[in-house]
């Protein structure tokens, strides 16, 4: 998210936003000199309205930045696999289209090179693809979790909005004193 507001200990930190993805802090939520600022008397019920206001725009604001930005790494995640998925799709197709008939003739080798039976040079070549599949599994699941996919800081961004959040709600009722003893 962009610059983030802290909350201040002699006073209420509101946060306004003045462009789409830019937040800036500003004193408030009272105007200077009036009656309902710091020290006489506090809030009047429509500065409780206006700031509960400018928080739930704030966190719409949220929702929508963490949405666009869940967007734009789902758009990346898709462009990443597209290439890699087709091949991966045209080379399994023609890999099992030719596996039977390959399977098949490295048995028959077997049974007149090494004068075996056929069902045991079947089952010879059975195992061994058998291995040569689990290596391959093996290798794939390796290169899939080593890969960026996900939404590593889509989901980043999402805990520095939820922590943003969960400040703003602990700090919003206090008055200054109250957070300088706690």
């Amino acid at each position: 998210m962009a610059d983030q507001a802290t909350m201040k200990i002699n006073g209420p930190t509101t946060m306004t936003s003045t462009a789409p993805g830019s937040v800036t802090g500003r004193r408030g939520p009272f105007p200077p000199g009036t009656a309902a600022g710091p020290g006489n008397g506090g809030a009047g019920p429509g500065d409780v309205v206006t700031n509960v206001a400018e928080f739930g725009e704030n966190l719409l604001t949220l929702a929508e930045l963490q949405a666009r930005l869940a967007s734009i790494e789902l758009k990346q995640n898709v462009q990443a696999v597209k290439l890699g998925g087709a091949v991966l799709t045209v080379g399994a197709v023609l890999g099992l289209a030719a596996l039977p008939v390959a399977l098949l003739g490295i048995a028959e080798l077997l049974t007149t090179g090494l004068s075996i039976h056929r069902g045991l040079a079947l089952l010879i070549v059975a195992g061994c693809c058998f291995v040569i599949a689990g290596i391959c599994v093996a290798v794939a699941v390796v290169r899939l979790r080593g890969s960026n996919l996900g939404f590593p800081l889509s989901g980043e961004e999402f805990t520095r909005n939820i922590n943003w959040v969960r400040t703003v709600l602990l700090h919003s009722g206090r008055s200054a004193r109250a957070r300088r003893r706690g």
